[in-house]
């Protein structure tokens, strides 16, 4: 309900202004804020820093800005708008600090809430504490649970349940990472290793390579480092059909040799010619990656009851995989 004159009188500021310069209070008669929108607002945060003040709170005093800068209340500093990070929650879409301050404010909150920020990061990827660790670690004898050669540092998990399996050093760690925790890779790789290749009778063989994907140097770092020629390599694929002695999955990019006798063996992919290489060419080591993969598989398995309907779900999805293999694979044995 609007004034008859369309003008209303302010007791604060003393001054006559229109109606849309006071907000709206439904328990007036006008309909009216008894006080105009900038002396309302001044009330207003005289009685809210008088609050904070009775509960022993300070307030900080409004800065005023330039446009396209923003004043940081760490170091009290006006800055541009580009040396704050996003926020899309924020009214001005900017964080509340400068990415310097920021930085600071997030770690030391990190150390307040959680202890450390190494605590932190345990607890956020592998929902553990660095207690949790300690204790793992001692049960382990301090020692990395695959090579038991070296300090473990790396928490390891699987990365199809998230289940903490154990500290790890950081070859064995990234081993595993490698096989992508694969069974029947470890297994074969650790044959591999101990001068065993199951050569199978299937494969499907990958497209031919074309001449122009040989680089320029590769005919002399072969021959400095493996007295090889690049004729040799390429007859050494193809007795491999054009893929990994190993995995059998993919084409071979690197030449492995033994890294006690310099022997050149076969020739890799780049997952499983880096695994090798990270578990020391050890196939000792290899088969304690495989046990202990295995054992947290085995851990996780309890008495499962699976229906007939399922059961036969699972017989037909393992034909579908084995019909769709036959169709594109070549027998080579």
């Amino acid at each position: 309900m609007e004034a008859p004159d369309g003008v209303k009188w302010c007791p604060d500021c003393g001054e006559t202004k229109v109606v849309s310069e006071f907000g709206r209070n439904k328990r007036m008669v006008d309909g009216l804020a008894r006080y105009c929108r900038v002396c309302f607002r001044k009330r207003s945060t005289q009685s809210y820093r008088k609050r904070m003040e009775e509960q022993g709170k300070t307030v900080r005093e409004r800065v005023e800005v330039p446009e396209g800068q923003k004043f940081c209340p760490r170091c009290s500093e006006i800055k541009t708008h580009a040396e704050f990070g996003s926020n899309r929650s924020s009214k001005d879409g900017l964080t509340a600090y400068c990415r310097a301050c920021h930085t600071v404010v997030v770690r030391e909150n990190k150390i307040k809430n959680h202890g450390s920020d190494r605590n932190y990061k345990l607890k956020l990827r592998y929902g553990i504490t660095e207690d949790d660790f300690e204790r793992m670690l001692a049960r382990q004898g301090g020692l990395c649970a695959i090579c038991r050669a070296v300090p473990g540092t790396f928490v390891d998990h699987s990365h199809q349940t998230g289940q903490v399996r154990g500290v790890l050093c950081f070859n064995c760690n990234n081993g595993l990472g490698h096989f992508g925790d694969n069974t029947v890779l470890l297994e074969l790789a650790a044959l591999y290793l101990g001068g065993e290749i199951l050569w199978p009778e299937f494969v499907i063989l990958p497209e031919r390579r074309g001449a122009d994907s040989v680089a320029r140097t590769r005919g002399y770092h072969l021959a400095q480092r493996y007295r090889l020629r690049h004729e040799d390599v390429e007859r050494m694929v193809s007795a491999q059909h054009g893929l990994c002695v190993v995995c059998w999955d993919r084409p071979p990019e690197h030449v492995d040799h033994c890294h006690r006798t310099g022997d050149v063996r076969h020739a890799l992919c780049l997952p499983c010619n880096t695994g090798i290489g990270q578990f020391r060419d050890d196939a000792a080591v290899v088969w304690r990656a495989l046990s202990y993969v295995e054992a947290t598989i085995l851990g996780q398995c309890g008495e499962v009851e699976v229906s007939d309907e399922e059961l036969r779900e699972l017989f037909q999805d393992e034909e579908r995989l084995c019909a769709d293999f036959y169709a594109r694979a070549s027998r080579v044995g």
